[in-house]
């Protein structure tokens, strides 16, 4: 079994050409995909808010329009109200977490296991940290329970459960991406538990073909760019100015490294995986330098960003880039 946190089910969201991969790989292994409830209310309350935001967005938009056009040529709120999103925006909703529900096993947190992960919270036991946690504790020790009742593969072996999670909480302190030893249990010291931090590592895990890719071809092209700025906005919440200056100001991305980019390809479906450190610089206005030889500079700001990107191209479907942000630097902020 496969179960996946909320940072990667991301990625294989239902009707992505990245699902259709990911479960063809797991089914020729004998592995179900699988996630936890609580996951699901997480992914469905952040569908919820970017659908939310999405339509504030679209009335303002529609309003401003307006306020330009022609009375005469005025989008109209009949086609387009204001709320037209109550009713539909929840019959989307519902239909999401049906399609999840109906695609992923949903493993329930057994009472018990809920009482532990505050236990672990209140103890700051690995992964909890500052006072938080308990939700991250309940889905690993779910994900443990799995343990249980394994499944077979067609020899009749016992597979091992594979928890899926970029979370660093998990993990031991350093870039090793160990489990942390706090997590350490007879089934993890087995290999009947897994710790993995990624979709395309589980496939690796499962034997399928990879290869490395550019990194900083990637970062160039302008779908990863406008991904990434995307994502940097909803993770930060940045301030009304700094929104306004990357508006209007001239905004450059570069890879810093720190990272990799593995791809596999299958069924007409390629997955790439890129993660590491991003610079982004945004520049209102150029400043000269003075006779002196001093001064110059730009205003604007610069960030840093780390954070791991999935690359989907399908034969039959646009690019679709979807860009997870881990940590957001902003000198000042």
């Amino acid at each position: 079994m496969i179960v996946l946190d909320s940072n990667q089910l991301r990625f294989v969201l239902p009707g992505s050409p990245a699902l259709g991969l990911f479960s063809a790989v797991a089914e020729r292994a004998g592995h179900t995909l699988a996630t936890t409830d609580t996951v699901i209310r997480e992914v469905v309350r952040q569908r919820r808010d970017d659908l939310a935001a999405a339509l504030t967005a679209f009335v303002n938009a529609r309003r401003e329009a307006n306020r330009i056009l022609p009375s005469g040529d005025r989008i109209s709120a009949v086609s387009f109200p204001d709320r037209m999103q109550g009713a539909k925006a929840k019959e989307a909703i519902a239909s999401f977490e049906a399609d999840l529900r109906g695609i992923f096993e949903v493993l329930p947190v057994a009472p018990e296991d809920a009482v532990t992960a505050l236990e672990m919270e209140a103890d700051q036991h690995p992964p909890c940290t500052n006072g938080t946690g308990a939700r991250d504790a309940a889905i690993w020790l779910t994900a443990a329970r799995a343990c249980r009742s394994p499944e077979r593969d067609r020899s009749g072996h016992s597979l091992p459960v594979i928890f899926v999670s970029q979370d660093k909480d998990f993990r031991a302190p350093g870039k090793t991406g160990a489990l942390a030893a706090e997590l350490a249990n007879d089934d993890t010291e087995a290999g009947r538990l897994l710790l993995l931090p990624t979709v395309l590592a589980v496939m690796a895990e499962l034997g399928y073909p990879q290869q490395s890719a550019d990194a900083e071809e990637i970062t160039a092209d302008d779908r990863f760019q406008q991904a990434l700025l995307e994502a940097v906005t909803r993770f930060t919440r940045l301030p009304t100015r700094h929104l306004a200056q990357m508006d209007e100001g001239e905004v450059t991305i570069r890879f810093r490294g720190g990272g990799k980019a593995r791809q596999c390809r299958g069924d007409g479906t390629t997955l790439t995986s890129v993660s590491g450190t991003w610079g982004i610089r945004v520049v209102t206005e150029w400043l000269p330098r003075r006779p002196d030889g001093l001064g110059g500079g730009y205003r604007g700001f610069p960030m840093t960003v780390e954070g791991t990107a999935l690359v989907v191209e399908d034969k039959n479907q646009p690019t679709q880039v979807d860009f997870l942000p881990t940590l957001v630097q902003i000198p000042g902020a």
